[in-house]
């Protein structure tokens, strides 16, 4: 079965089962293709990810059929992560949800489709943020490139660097947020872009190092890592 956002299991808490096996799209990107004239075949430029589409066949076994499909529906349209049983490990995360009608099999039965957009990752579960006080290596166990956030402490003109990517901020007072999933920088809530020079890091499968610049009291990553 699943469970939506770490807490809410299906069976559990809202008296669903799977009418049949999860249907998962892959991953695929998105591609452009580009002709140029007098050249053999055409150009291709990686223009980044399709969403993912998950299908859920669901019956609902309840007293009260009616109350327990607005329920699941409630539950299963605010759900912001979704994990599943036989995926361990990962999540899912959902950015909309569109639903068949309700048809009653029986008295004490009902059955639906669900099906879920999701983004194109799976994102590894149980992973914590990585502190650092100093240059040093960090890795990556995900298959595909993450795009953390970034917690850098300090004050004045500082830079942190890795993969080739320097980014450079002015700390005020005490930190700055570099979020490059959200692609901003931020102290808090309150946007500081204009205190950020340079691109938004990513991390590639693997091991990679970690420049902390002059002013840097402590890094902390939140890495996001993720598998296609």
């Amino acid at each position: 079965m699943f469970t939506l956002d770490g807490t809410i299991q299906a069976r559990r808490d809202l008296n669903l089962h799977l009418a049949s096996p999860v249907k998962l799209s892959p991953a695929g990107r998105v591609l452009e293709q580009i002709v140029v004239p007098g050249r053999e075949g055409t150009l291709t430029r990686e223009q980044g990810w399709n969403d993912r589409l998950i299908t859920l066949d669901l019956i609902i076994r309840s007293s009260d059929v009616m109350r327990a499909w607005r329920k699941a529906v409630v539950a299963l349209t605010n759900a912001q992560r979704i994990a599943f049983r036989h995926d361990t490990g990962v999540f899912y995360q959902v950015k909309s949800v569109t639903f068949s009608e309700l048809v009653r099999v029986s008295p004490m039965m009902g059955q639906f489709q669900a099906t879920l957009l999701c983004g194109p990752f799976a994102y590894l579960t149980g992973v914590e943020n990585i502190v650092l006080t100093k240059s040093g290596n960090i890795t990556n166990p995900g298959n595909a490139v993450a795009r953390p956030v970034f917690t850098v402490y300090g004050s004045g003109r500082v830079f942190f660097e890795t993969n080739g990517y320097r980014v450079d901020l002015k700390i005020d007072s005490d930190q700055l947020t570099v979020d490059s999933s959200l692609m901003e920088c931020r102290k808090g809530n309150v946007a500081q872009n204009q205190h950020m020079t340079g691109p938004f890091p990513t991390i590639r499968p693997g091991k990679s190092h970690v420049q902390l610049g002059p002013g840097v009291s402590q890094l902390v990553i939140e890495p996001r890592w993720r598998n296609q």
